[in-house]
């Protein structure tokens, strides 16, 4: 389920079904694109329930009966925020995990406000809504929940590598001890100090995963993909090339704050220009 919460505002409870329907009664029709990115989000959400969705959103009061026939009955900052989110040119999805927990966020940016959705397995998927000032507070917020650390030395080289091996390897680390870890890693980057660095991070992260950011090309969604490993000491931000013809990953320490003007800049640039 989705839950919109704002501070002395209505709560409402969506499943994604729900979504999708009023969508489709809204005339929010970006969002019934099947390759409108919020819209994969939502078909990949699981939906406890199995009745219609016009059914349970008469039944929860969003669908009224009225002499002119039936209507959308939700809240109105809750229909302005819907209509918000579906003409945003931006978008970013985040999969990560924390220790044995994994994390799954969606946020559509349109100027300053951000509508972020968050599931978390095992538990219910809420919807939150923020006003932020050029994106710098959720940019912050980010990276707290994703275990940026701040010890991390900016003056370290990247390591260079191919990106089918990296995978290769990282389904390997669990098997492995550091050290043969780390004369994999060395052996593919020809860095056995950062190999070393990158191979305890990979052996006892806090926190990992997958960052996509999204623009608005028209006709279609343009995706810009990276991965992240962090622990207590090291944090390694990953690029690698989207065209399935090259093999090329990129490992980069990342100080926290460095992580943070990233995405700050990726969320104040127009659509456009990203």
């Amino acid at each position: 389920m989705f839950i919109t919460d704002s501070p002395r505002k209505e709560k409402v409870v969506l499943q994604a079904r729900e979504w999708l329907y009023l969508a489709e009664r809204l005339g929010l029709n970006r969002w019934l694109d099947p390759h409108h990115p919020f819209h994969v989000f939502l078909r990949e959400t699981p939906d406890p329930e199995t009745r219609d969705a016009r059914e349970t959103l008469r039944s929860k009061g969003y669908m009224a009966e009225t002499t002119q026939g039936e209507r959308v009955s939700l809240p109105l900052h809750v229909l302005d925020e819907l209509t918000t989110a579906s003409a945003a040119g931006k978008a970013c999805r985040l999969t990560y995990t924390c220790g044995k927990r994994r994390f799954e966020e969606y946020l559509h940016i349109a100027c300053d406000q951000v509508i972020r959705l968050e599931r978390i397995s095992g538990r219910a998927s809420g919807l939150s809504i923020e006003q932020t000032v050029g994106g710098k507070p959720l940019s912050g917020s980010l990276a707290g929940r994703m275990k940026w650390n701040s010890r991390t030395p900016g003056e370290l080289p990247a390591l260079m590598m191919s990106k089918k091996q990296f995978d290769a390897a990282m389904i390997q680390a669990d098997k492995m001890d550091a050290n043969r870890l780390a004369a994999l890693l060395a052996d593919m980057t020809d860095d056995e100090e950062g190999s070393i660095a990158l191979a305890r991070c990979m052996k006892a992260p806090l926190a990992q995963g997958e960052i996509r950011f999204y623009a608005n090309r028209g006709e279609r969604w343009e995706r810009q993909q990276m991965q992240f490993i962090n622990n207590a000491h090291m944090n390694w931000l990953i690029r690698f090339s989207a065209k399935d013809e090259e093999d090329w990953m990129i490992a980069t320490p990342t100080p926290r704050q460095q992580f943070q003007e990233i995405l700050l800049k990726w969320f104040r640039q127009p659509a456009e220009d990203v």
